[in-house]
């Protein structure tokens, strides 16, 4: 179990599947020398040949350990040819056929990388080899068929439910990152991440300076950037966006993306006038940075926690700041775009969450005000931002 488990910290997947491939040919040398009625008849001197070839692939693989995918092609392909080589001259059906299926090896290891064209040019060589080792081989065209319908069922089967396994593990790796709350494209916040947070947020901002500050900014046009240049373009443009805004961000404030071009920064701010401040230095770092332009919509407000039932829980002191600042975002958009438009609330009465038990105090306001900070660095680890049309 040891020697298995030092292996496999050795070796990847691929180099283990070309060890294994090629290495399970190996012995037939030495079989070959005790039982000379294996091979075809002039087939020693060819046997020697294709083992040559397939040790040196053995060996060069022994001493990458770590394939890169043209590695891997390259000395995978050589195995194939290779296996292919030996299963022609045994002498034996059985034998030749146990040796030929070796070849399924590799295009099946291959498939656990994303690479589509290397899988493709693996597994067609594996079974135009095959093909033609079964037509020299088989006595009869029925014998023929069979053993082709065989061969390449035995290829591409494990090379599919490979694929398919890789895919769905995809899949499921990109549905626990959405649930774990970050934005799989920029690395921030996303919507469901930065909702799940806002109670801390609220409870950090009424300890500091009392005001709360939402910026929320959508792209200009961004639909141009993917209908002409396609989506690819358009997720570099919301990786250099988000940068931009990261960029600006104030010390201790969150910042997501909150939809597909949308993004939204959360701000512990003192009046209207430092947040308004921030709206355009987002404005300029998005415009400055990218080929796009950015309209700004935020909103600001005293908060007051208390713990009466009159007060707003946290959803809906939520709800009512974003439905304030996307009404501000229209406001930027409809007089010409590459705007901010910023204005005040009245205060926002919110019903503080029940108190901690006394075994976890609730910390100071300085201490409180230090984690967010140390709090938002932490979920901004590659900030880059998107936002809507």
């Amino acid at each position: 179990m040891t020697v298995f488990k030092l292996l496999l910290d050795r070796y990847d997947a691929r180099s283990m599947a070309t060890l294994i491939s090629t290495g399970g040919v190996l012995p037939l040398p030495i079989i070959a020398v005790l039982a000379p009625d294996s091979l075809r008849p002039g087939g020693m001197l060819l046997l020697f040949v294709i083992w040559a070839f397939i040790a040196a692939v053995f060996v060069v693989t022994a001493v990458r350990r770590h394939l890169s995918d043209a590695e891997f092609a390259v000395l995978g392909g050589m195995g194939i040819i290779g296996i292919c080589g030996t299963a022609l001259i045994l002498s034996y059906k059985t034998s030749a056929t146990a040796v030929l299926a070796l070849v399924a090896v590799i295009p099946t290891i291959a498939a656990i990388s994303p690479s589509i064209p290397l899988i493709l040019s693996l597994s067609s060589l594996a079974v135009l080899g095959s093909v033609m080792v079964l037509a020299m081989i088989t006595p009869t065209v029925a014998a023929f068929l069979i053993g082709t319908g065989a061969i390449v069922g035995v290829i591409t089967v494990p090379v599919f439910l490979v694929v398919a396994l890789r895919r769905s593990l995809e899949a499921t790796l990109k549905r626990q990152t959405e649930l774990s709350g970050i934005d799989p494209l920029t690395g921030l916040l996303n919507r469901r991440g930065f909702l799940s947070r806002v109670a801390h947020l609220l409870s950090a901002a009424h300890v500091s300076t009392g005001w709360i500050g939402i910026l929320l900014m959508d792209l200009d046009h961004f639909k141009r950037i993917n209908d002409r240049h396609g989506h690819l373009a358009g997720d570099g443009v919301l990786l250099t966006t988000a940068a931009a805004i990261r960029e600006v961000a104030p010390s201790g404030s969150v910042v997501c993306r909150f939809g597909g071009e949308e993004f939204l920064v959360f701000c512990v701010v003192r009046d209207e006038a430092e947040l308004s401040a921030a709206a355009e230095r987002f404005r300029r770092s998005v415009a400055e940075a990218t080929p796009v332009t950015v309209s700004v919509g935020g909103v600001c407000a005293p908060l007051i926690a208390s713990v009466r039932t009159r007060a707003a829980p946290t959803d809906e002191v939520v709800s009512t700041l974003l439905d304030s600042a996307d009404h501000c975002v229209y406001q930027a958009k409809t007089q010409g775009r590459d705007r901010s438009f910023v204005e005040p609330m009245d205060p926002v009465l919110w019903r503080r969450p029940p108190a901690e038990p006394a075994s976890t105090k609730r910390l100071d306001a300085t201490l409180q005000y230090t984690v967010l900070e140390l709090f938002t660095r932490e979920l901004r680890p590659n900030d880059q931002a998107a936002d809507r049309n």
